[in-house]
């Protein structure tokens, strides 16, 4: 098993994890030409020195570095003159710097880094949202050599077919979005183009509260989402994976550390969300409290505010899960039947989830939300807003680790 990990650019934390498999750590600056996939008001300041400097710690104690360039959108601007090469010059600079790879999530741009330099290893990005085995076959022509998968993690066929092309297959392994979310690409949109120069700069993405909204709706979209426990990489070294992403790029490093360990282990005794980025119940309540203090659209904001509240108390218990709950997940075939057909992430949420300690039949969702719509322009930067200070990972050397213990199984 290999883990790929997440780095807050905290110097102590290749230490911290240093008796872990972590073979790869990853992150980027918060803003880059082609973005880091991920908007800057969360992560944390790092210059060019400190992230020489990281870097050398991270090679001393063999381990590598992947640079994320993997926005899935330019803005157009790769088709202005000199762009292409402002990008190569861009490459050439995070290589001297010490990175070791990339993670890059449009075609051209693989391409293109893996014609100026054929001995860099590139990972084909989530962003890309590889859903076939002949989709990924163009990355692997063009020059890639893995493949990370995220919305596609519980679909076991293509995972063996990705595994059969000789590609290493990477799941990420901590992420909360809901199975087949229709906010997906204008999410990622948004946090691709917000993390490059010369665009609009916000301070929320709206689609984190539309996913937040739906979760508020059903309980049942947290078992029916892309994460993976601990206790179920197992079932995915079967299928020829051996390498497992945690994100958290905006996480204290005791966070990073303690959820590097509970995979690890193999096990995890507690709430899974101290291990999953839950950022559609977090994120949402944090944005919508600014809002109220700001006194916008309160009509919209106040009952928003209230549906959420409910989740401020939501554990998942990570022991209470049935045994082989993978396994029937995967046996399912969930891309050809719906949800309330099946019933069975339903009857696990019964199970494993409790909102303010009761079950979800003992939970009543709002019966009538406001669209919220007419709030997007309000989460765009004017010059009275401000970043929210407690989503940005400033104290990184924080205690916000997961509460549990991770004992191995």
């Amino acid at each position: 098993m290999e883990l790929v990990l997440a780095t807050n650019f905290d110097d102590a934390l290749p230490e911290q994890v240093s008796e872990l498999p972590v073979r790869t750590f990853f992150g980027g600056f918060p803003v880059s030409l082609t973005g880091a996939g991920r908007p800057p008001y969360i992560l944390p300041e790092v210059d060019r020195e400190g992230f020489r400097r990281h870097l050398q710690i991270i090679h001393r104690g063999g381990r590598e570095f992947y640079a994320t360039l993997n926005s899935n959108d330019l803005g157009l601007k790769e088709y202005r003159s000199g762009y292409l090469e402002a990008f190569l010059k861009e490459v050439a600079e995070l290589l001297d710097l010490g990175v070791d790879g990339f993670v890059i999530a449009i075609p051209a741009l693989v391409e293109a880094v893996h014609r100026a330099h054929p001995e860099v290893p590139i990972s084909v990005s989530s962003f890309a949202r590889i859903r076939s085995v002949s989709q990924a076959e163009y990355f692997l022509r063009l020059g890639a050599d893995t493949v990370i998968l995220e919305e596609e993690d519980r679909n076991f066929p293509l995972i063996r077919g990705l595994a059969r092309t000789g590609a290493r297959v990477e799941i990420l392994t901590n992420q909360t979005c809901i199975r087949e979310c229709p906010f997906r690409a204008h999410h990622l949109n948004t946090s691709s183009l917000c993390s490059q120069p010369g665009e609009d700069r916000i301070w929320f993405e709206f689609p984190i509260l539309q996913c937040g909204l739906e979760v508020v709706r059903d309980p049942t979209k947290l078992i029916s989402s892309i994460w993976v426990r601990p206790e179920d990489l197992a079932f995915y070294e079967e299928a020829g994976v051996h390498r497992f992403k945690i994100s958290g790029r905006n996480r204290p490093t005791e966070w990073l550390a303690a959820t590097a360990r509970a995979y690890t282990n193999r096990a995890y005794h507690g709430n899974l969300l101290d291990l999953l980025s839950s950022v559609q119940l977090k994120g949402p309540s944090r944005a919508l409290a600014t809002l109220s203090q700001r006194g916008v659209a309160p009509e919209v904001v106040e009952p928003l505010r209230d549906a959420f509240a409910a989740f401020e108390d939501v554990t998942i218990d990570n022991d209470a899960f049935p045994a082989g709950f993978l396994r029937r997940i995967a046996a399912t075939g969930c891309e050809q039947r719906s949800c309330e057909e099946c019933g069975y992430c339903a009857t696990v949420a019964e199970k494993v989830v409790r909102i303010g300690g009761r079950p979800p039949s003992q939970y009543h969702p709002p019966s009538e939300v406001p669209s919220p719509v007419q709030l997007l322009p309000a989460f765009g930067r004017s010059p009275e807003s401000t970043p929210l200070p407690e989503l940005r990972g400033a104290n990184l050397r924080g205690s916000s680790a997961p509460e549990a213990s991770a004992r191995p199984s």
